[in-house]
């Protein structure tokens, strides 16, 4: 039986190919319906990271938002409930001790606020909710995330144009995404990393073989029930693999009155990122993460990178329980490198999904020879040493911007706390007309009027 959702596709990634708005297409056996959403025009925005900074004006660009919103859709700008506070207040701090956070008793009108609410935040995070459980999962961006990220998506993007030289024609549209928004029954989330292919029919089929997710720091067994809700809504996808990142010491800042403390504070400027590691301690290398150590306070330190993959069964399913290692493998890339079966099974995955490209350049045009795409070598489109080298850089990175955050707040902590609605809205020139206007019909669009 199919069913029907939503996919929600904006204007995040530079490269993507977004459907025409409102339009269905067919998604495996599921009937999905696509709405391209616009990024409106408005002034960048700044997050205020001190947290004692007092505005040199008042800001009444939410109020003026509300009572806009009032006369046009008053479900809409109910006051915020605690949930929503609690979520803006994590995204909003400076300081952070983890990057990901699961909230739980989050409505769909909660969801929908906070969508709006963080759209234009410089560090936009990555949401998935459970229209289900009323669960909402909140996860940062960071250096160490991103760089397994970037590596993964451009090795994609160079296998598919290396498919996509095979197929003679105007067949397929395919794109890899890392910040694509993605809407099924239940399911509302934004993948790490997502390839997607529509052919270009009328109306067009689209595909999403491939999907893959970055975690720091997370619960094995959330992250587990996140991807079997994922495989659910979403059952063509023909390779999925998850990548676990930890520490060997969840991060804290440095103790009031203790060393690091000290000596830090009392400087007026943050230490430059050349600086900053230049005074570092301990091992140092460009090729595998280490400990950074400066001023006797450990900033990052990598304890562990895991992989695991899965490819489809032969009923078109992926089973996230499986133990099957003809469906399933695991590896480790950090601290001791065995990924060979890792290669393996994604380069598997990878060849379905070259045998994908067939099948819907075939719906495009019946009579297309596909004997040379078939026949095409497909190899892991990255290396695992390419990979270690970007985690070491990324955790360097990581580790100054710890500092920089707890800097920010040392440095500013005589002044007024704002609170998680003020820390979002704070900023200069926000009282103009055409910026609340702007707000106004970005909401409005979510609300669907």
């Amino acid at each position: 039986m199919s069913t029907t959702g939503t996919l929600t596709i904006r204007s995040h990634s530079s490269q993507s190919h977004s459907p025409k708005p409102r339009t269905n297409i067919r998604l495996g056996k599921s009937t999905y319906e696509v709405k391209a959403i616009e990024p409106y025009k408005q002034p960048p925005t700044s997050l205020a990271t001190r947290r004692g900074r007092k505005p040199t004006t008042k800001d009444t660009s939410t109020s003026q938002l509300d009572a806009t919103l009032r006369e046009v859709k008053p479900n809409l700008t109910k006051p915020p409930v605690a949930g929503r506070h609690k979520v803006l207040r994590f995204v909003s701090e400076s300081n952070r001790e983890t990057d990901c956070e699961v909230f739980q008793n989050i409505t769909r009108a909660d969801y929908d606020y906070i969508s709006c609410k963080i759209e234009d935040y410089p560090a936009r995070p990555r949401l998935e909710y459970n229209c289900d459980t009323h669960t909402l999962v909140v996860e940062m961006p960071s250096p160490v995330h991103e760089a397994v990220i970037k590596v993964i998506s451009k090795g994609l993007e160079r296998l598919d144009l290396l498919l996509q030289d095979f197929i003679v024609g105007n067949f397929l549209s395919s794109d890899t995404h890392t910040n694509l928004t993605i809407d099924g029954d239940s399911v509302k989330c934004i993948p790490d990393i997502i390839h997607v292919v529509t052919a270009l029919t009328d109306p067009p089929i689209l595909s999403t073989p491939v999907m893959g997710e970055v975690a720091v720091s997370q619960s094995r067994a959330d992250l587990l029930q996140r991807l079997r809700d994922r495989v659910e809504a979403f059952p063509d996808i023909v390779l999925l693999f998850m990548v676990e990142i930890n520490e060997r010491i969840p991060y804290s800042p440095p103790k009031r009155l203790s060393n690091a403390w000290r000596k830090l504070q009392n400087e007026e400027n943050a230490r430059s990122f050349t600086t900053f590691l230049s005074d570092r301690t301990g091992p140092r290398s460009l090729n595998t993460p280490t400990e950074i150590e400066v001023e006797g306070h450990l900033w990052h330190t990598m304890s562990s990178v895991h992989f695991q993959v899965w490819v489809q069964d032969v009923n078109g399913r992926i089973d996230i329980d499986t133990q099957n290692p003809n469906l399933t493998t695991r590896g480790e890339l950090f601290p001791n490198k065995s990924m060979d079966n890792v290669t393996l099974m994604m380069e598997m995955g990878l060849s379905r999904m070259r045998e994908q490209y067939a099948h819907l350049s075939q719906q495009v045009s019946p009579n297309i020879d596909v004997l040379a795409l078939l026949a095409a070598p497909v190899t892991l489109p990255f290396g695992w040493d390419g990979m270690l080298s970007k985690l070491a850089l990324a955790s360097m990175s990581m580790a100054h911007d710890r500092y920089k955050s707890w800097h920010s707040v040392v440095a500013g902590s005589r002044g007024v706390k704002r609170t998680a609605e003020e820390a979002f809205d704070a900023g200069p020139a926000k009282n103009t007309r055409s910026r609340t206007r702007a707000r106004v019909l970005a909401l409005l669009h979510f609300a669907g009027a």
